[in-house]
């Protein structure tokens, strides 16, 4: 009996996953442990494994395909076993074979559900195969479906659009007007004017334009590419945080003397102990325990109600390739000084290393962004959703300032908060900040 082959959860959170790259295919002969696919969500790509010894008799769904998680993605049992509701990997030979009803059986009732749809009717089909029916301007009712129950996947369209070539205009169109391009009986490629024709319209004819001055469209652009997952999930959820929270960003000097002389004092012993002390692990402990002093600032806000957080959840922006993810430490408030640092830089490797677990990245209620390290002396972080501040941290930039009357150089920086205005005001804002300041030069404030 085959095997059903699910979209696998892995994370509280997760709701679908995006097929990235199928390691097998239809007709191999997989084993328990080999891995079948990768799957991306929002921040990770993660191997799925064989659990069952056969044959990958079908597959559902095809690269850049986003799924909702526990949907039947793939088949696998006994190599020429049926699937049900599905052809077998040897079907289409057959179908192709012969136009007989007992050479291609699975084919039937997919190419049936086509030709009884109402045209422009609803049709059961992936949302990828549906942006693609969309992009290339084609009626889904007319294309047969070979997922489960008559399903219309990517495959489906890409096989039906492989007919007439039709121009990005014209596609466009036919979208627009409701003209099923494959009805259209044009010689080579579809244009514009076929579709209007189509639609009953006249193209209206073109003004003679100097062909210097006639613009060219792209000429000095690549052919556009899907972004990969992760980017596409930091451009959502900076566009909903652009969108939720009405922000103000205050900025603060800080005088770093007292921060680098707490880990000038503190390093080597640390070491010892196989631990890398650095300034990030410093302000987020400081941090955690200014959040503990502020709780409005330690919470989320979500239909008129403010949720505080028990413990501080400190997350750390970490660079990943062309993007960003942000890990946290869990209850930060309730740890030592060298146990952030340990978790944090265990975090930023299995980050870097792509190992990272989904827990980790959840549940976060703070982050901190350093772009100290790239020269940035002041910049506007955006909230990372659900939380209500950020804080940004800048250079160090050893500054002429007056202490005590004398002009003295310090090693200044500025510390950027972006706050959430609905709940943190200017004035609660203001006194966090300064607050963090105070315990970052005199450290010692943090044993009282």
């Amino acid at each position: 009996m085959a095997t059903e082959v699910l979209m696998p959860k892995m994370g509280l959170t997760m709701t679908e996953g995006t097929i990235e790259e199928w390691k097998k295919k239809e007709g191999d002969a997989v084993k328990v442990g080999d891995v079948l696919l990768s799957v991306a969500t929002d921040k990770l790509t993660n191997d799925v494994e064989c659990d069952t010894d056969g044959t990958l008799l079908k597959i559902l769904f095809g690269e850049g395909e986003t799924v909702a998680c526990k949907t039947v993605i793939a088949w696998i049992g006994s190599a020429g076993e049926a699937v049900p509701g599905v052809s077998t990997a040897s079907a289409p030979a057959a179908a192709s074979a012969a136009p007989a009803v007992t050479a291609a059986p699975a084919a039937a009732p997919a190419a049936t559900v086509a030709a009884n749809r109402a045209p422009g009717g609803f049709v059961l089909a992936t949302p990828y195969a549906r942006k693609l029916a969309k992009d290339k301007g084609y009626d889904l009712s007319q294309v047969p479906g070979t997922g489960p129950n008559g399903t219309v996947v990517a495959k489906d369209v890409e096989s039906f659009v492989a007919g007439p070539k039709t121009s990005p205009m014209a596609a466009k169109l036919a979208a627009e007007l409701g003209v099923d391009l494959n009805s259209l009986n044009a010689n080579g490629r579809v244009m514009k004017s076929d579709v209007l024709a189509a639609a009953g319209k006249t193209a209206a004819a073109p003004t003679a334009v100097p062909a210097a001055a006639a613009p060219v469209l792209g000429s000095n652009d690549e052919a556009p590419k899907k972004v990969n997952p992760l980017r596409r999930s930091i451009a959502a959820n900076m566009a909903n945080s652009w969108h939720t929270s009405p922000r103000v960003t205050y900025t603060h000097p800080v005088d770093a003397t007292a921060m680098k002389d707490l880990r000038a004092k503190l390093k080597d012993g640390l070491k010892e102990q196989g631990i890398k002390l650095t300034y990030n692990h410093i302000l987020m402990k400081v941090v955690a325990k200014a959040l503990t002093e502020f709780p409005d600032i330690n919470s989320s806000f979500a239909d008129n109600m403010l949720t505080h957080h028990t413990h501080v959840n400190m997350g750390l922006a970490v660079s990943k390739g062309d993007g960003l993810i942000v890990p946290n430490v869990k209850s930060a408030d309730s740890k030592s000084l060298a146990e952030i640092a340990k978790e944090t830089e265990k975090l930023i490797a299995s980050t870097r290393d792509g190992k990272i677990a989904m827990e980790d990245m959840t549940g976060g209620t703070f982050t901190i962004s350093s772009l100290g390290p790239y020269g940035i002396t002041n910049f506007s972080p955006i909230i990372n959703q659900p939380e209500l501040a950020i804080l940004g941290v800048c250079d160090m930039v050893d500054t002429p300032v007056v202490r005590s009357g004398e002009i003295v150089i310090r090693p200044m920086m500025n510390l950027c908060l972006t706050a959430d205005h609905r709940v943190v005001d200017g004035v609660m804002a203001s006194k966090f900040l300064k607050r963090i300041c105070e315990l970052l030069e005199n450290p010692y404030m943090l044993l009282v």
